[in-house]
């Protein structure tokens, strides 16, 4: 289905939700979610309201639920709703017998976290508070799927993260993860270098940069007005590399909090820090391999860094069709290049590397 027949679908679907929806699509755009993406979500909020209406939950119109009904909801409300989804014959169907897959209700459930998720830290009223108290999400268990050992095994071994998934996984790091530390020690570590490690992952998915490349990167070598960072490339050579707008936020963020998060002497002039006895040193690959399984497991599936840039790879192909954009993105030399198209390259570089996460 064509990009504008996708948005004509989200929009009459917007007409039967409350003003919140609109603003957590209206956010979500700018992340950015596909069009397909929160077509879908709103789809299974309409029904979320639809059913809440129904049990007499809520008394309002669709289109006119309050952020006071919105507030009253507890945990049951929403275990009730799961229950009833898990219950439910499935949608187009009427008496066969058989109920929702698995998959389909844990989309919902999904939606659903993402968008209490927004209520609740995203989101200001006239008082400076957010529009919901409480997340009741945050208690809700995620439906199992069922597949089999073998077949988890195999999708995890040649999994890497495709279109959405970038930006959720970055924004699960931002917004989701603390929720699921359960000692003080942990939420302290991850508070004091969250902004770094999201810069990390930014960087990873908004440049396709090596390990080596991003670990040796000085503060000079980020050029957050053109949004480029340099880089020495395998074999030595000095190269630079674009950054894909939609990261930059995070990127920015860091360099400018470097200083006061890790106090580095004058001469230490690496990008992207560690404390060793609480002296700031250059961090190392180790580190930054540890800290992308981490977020990775928690979020989906183990990944590497490598499987970033392949992340990267793969997506900026499937936006050019270009094998040659992918080798200058990249910093690959497999692929030739005559001079005579080297700005011809960097303009649709350009180009492609600000709309690689967009639909």
């Amino acid at each position: 289905m064509s990009q504008e027949k996708n948005i004509n679908r989200l929009e009459l679907e917007l007409q039967t939700l409350p003003f919140f929806v609109h603003e957590y699509v209206q956010k979500k755009s700018i992340v950015p979610y596909s069009v397909t993406t929160l077509y879908e979500y709103s789809k299974e909020f309409r029904r979320f309201f639809d059913w809440l209406k129904h049990e007499s939950l809520i008394f309002s119109d669709t289109a006119s639920i309050t952020l006071e009904e919105m507030n009253h909801l507890t945990y049951e409300d929403v275990e009730l709703y799961k229950g009833y989804l898990l219950s439910s014959p499935r949608l187009g169907t009427s008496s066969d017998g058989r109920l929702r897959s698995h998959v389909s209700i844990q989309r919902s459930i999904t939606a659903l976290k993402s968008l209490f998720q927004f209520l609740a830290t995203q989101t200001e009223n006239q008082d400076g508070k957010p529009y919901i108290q409480q997340n009741i999400m945050l208690k809700i268990d995620n439906v199992k799927t069922g597949r089999t050992l073998q077949d988890r095994s195999r999708a995890i071994e040649k999994k890497i993260l495709i279109g959405d998934e970038s930006l959720e996984f970055i924004e699960f790091i931002d917004t989701s993860y603390e929720n699921l530390l359960t000692s003080h020690q942990a939420k302290y570590a991850f508070k004091r270098n969250k902004t770094r490690d999201l810069a990390i992952i930014a960087l990873f998915l908004g440049t396709g940069i090596r390990l080596s490349e991003l670990v040796n990167m000085n503060v000079s070598d980020l050029d957050i007005s053109n949004m480029e960072a340099t880089v020495i490339r395998k074999g030595g050579f000095k190269d630079t590399t674009m950054i894909s707008s939609v990261f930059m936020e995070y990127i920015s963020e860091y360099a400018k909090e470097r200083h006061t998060l890790y106090h580095p002497e004058r001469t230490q002039k690496s990008l992207f820090l560690s404390l060793y006895r609480g002296k700031a040193q250059q961090i190392d690959q180790s580190t930054v391999e540890k800290l992308v399984a981490k977020y990775s497991s928690a979020f989906k599936t183990r990944i590497t860094p490598h499987k970033l840039r392949h992340t990267v790879g793969t997506q900026l192909y499937k936006k050019t069709n270009s094998l040659l954009t992918v080798s200058h993105q990249l910093g690959q030399t497999g692929t030739s290049a005559t001079a005579l198209y080297t700005h011809l390259v960097d303009e649709e570089k350009r180009e492609a590397i600000n709309d690689l996460w967009t639909n």
